[in-house]
């Protein structure tokens, strides 16, 4: 069985239940009228969701582990996982200064940028349409209230 991947599971299943009780507190709203805590309801709620799918892989999977029971940190991208985490904590802390827009892209550029898959303009590009799109769909189309931060100050 491989215990490390139960063990972050049951870890994020906490930080998703977190995330939904804290959610509920702020108020999720409904269909007509969301709330600001609905996006992280749904994140939390997809994050217990996944961790609960993983969990139950491992327990049904009968494949033997190629590397036996080595150290936890060896032989992952542990570095990639950590900066993902980082980020995600500074745009939550950030949100709310930089606002929506700002905070949306410069986190997608680093979240796009971090695994090295892309270039800085690639990764530049795809979060610029990305922040685009999101704006679009919450901003307008469903007339959720975003924070604007400093953008307001600046009159833009």
């Amino acid at each position: 069985m491989k215990i490390g991947e139960i063990l972050s599971s049951l870890l994020l299943i906490l930080v998703g239940t977190l995330f939904c009780r804290s959610s509920l507190h702020i108020g999720i709203g409904s269909i007509n009228a969301p709330g600001p805590g609905l996006i992280p309801f749904g994140t939390g709620a997809l994050l217990i969701l996944f961790s609960v799918g993983t969990i139950v892989e491992v327990l049904i999977t009968k494949r033997a582990e190629a590397q036996g029971s080595g150290p936890l940190f060896m032989g992952r991208r542990w570095g990639v996982i950590f900066s993902v985490l980082i980020s995600l904590f500074a745009y939550a802390l950030v949100l709310n200064f930089l606002g929506f827009l700002l905070a949306t892209f410069l986190v997608l550029s680093l979240l796009f940028k971090i695994p090295g898959q892309r270039t800085w303009k690639g990764a530049v590009g795809v979060a610029a349409l990305t922040t685009a799109c999101t704006y679009a769909l919450f901003g307008y189309a469903l007339q959720c209230s975003l924070p604007p931060g400093i953008l307001e100050f600046l009159g833009l």
